[in-house]
């Protein structure tokens, strides 16, 4: 698997200012994809998984490479509608067949019905570079948020992962330590370090800035 320290980093400019939740440094989480089979993936949304502007390119660039691993029915909704679209509050969204399966989901042979990214996957096994997935899903259950002036970091607690969350406990696996590669690729090594200080020496009574 190609080395994550190998993407320029980070995505949001050192210029980018953010809002962190203090759940972050209380949260315990490790995904357990055995008990929910890949749900981050193929969960009901009124849009698909969010993407940044400079992710479009990427998403053209990977689709050539990935198309193999995917079902006729993504390809033909990739055909239909491209590989990311606009909502009408001018957000970008990568399309998701009938509101569930994001289009780019690929299922193994093994009858588990477990949901894999088809992207991370063809990155895994070395056929493409830089661009493991896009940032919304790499760092998913933790979601990033524009705000005025700002961005607002947070821990969303999603029903699909109770397991994730189980096992984060017994493993006592905090969420930073188990999602430090998406955080370090969002944010860089910096604002990463800055983050876990806070944590160590606050009382985590209010969110703090990065």
């Amino acid at each position: 698997m190609p080395d994550p320290r190998s993407i320029q980093l980070p995505i949001f400019s050192e210029s980018a200012r953010f809002e962190v939740s203090r759940k972050l440094g209380k949260t315990e989480f490790a995904c357990d994809l055995s008990v929910c089979h890949g749900a981050c993936c193929t969960m009901p949304a009124d849009a698909g998984a969010p993407i940044l502007e400079s992710e479009i390119a990427e998403l053209e660039r990977v689709f050539p490479i990935v198309k193999k691993y995917l079902s006729e029915e993504s390809i033909e909704t990739i055909e239909q509608t491209g590989v990311w679209q606009r909502e009408r509050d001018g957000s970008l969204t990568i399309p998701a067949i009938r509101g569930r399966d994001c289009i780019f989901v690929t299922y193994e042979n093994d009858n588990s019905g477990i949901a894999f990214c088809a992207i991370e996957k063809a990155y895994r096994a070395s056929e493409i570079e830089d661009f493991p997935k896009p940032i919304s899903c790499h760092l998913f259950p933790i979601r990033i948020y524009p705000k005025k002036d700002t961005f607002e970091i947070v821990y969303e607690k999603i029903s699909e992962c109770k397991g994730g969350r189980t096992r984060g406990k017994r493993e006592r696996m905090p969420l930073l330590d188990f999602l430090e590669t998406p955080l370090v690729r969002a944010l860089g090594e910096k604002r990463i370090k800055h983050l876990r200080q806070a944590f160590k020496i606050a009382d985590n009574k209010s969110n703090k800035s990065l």
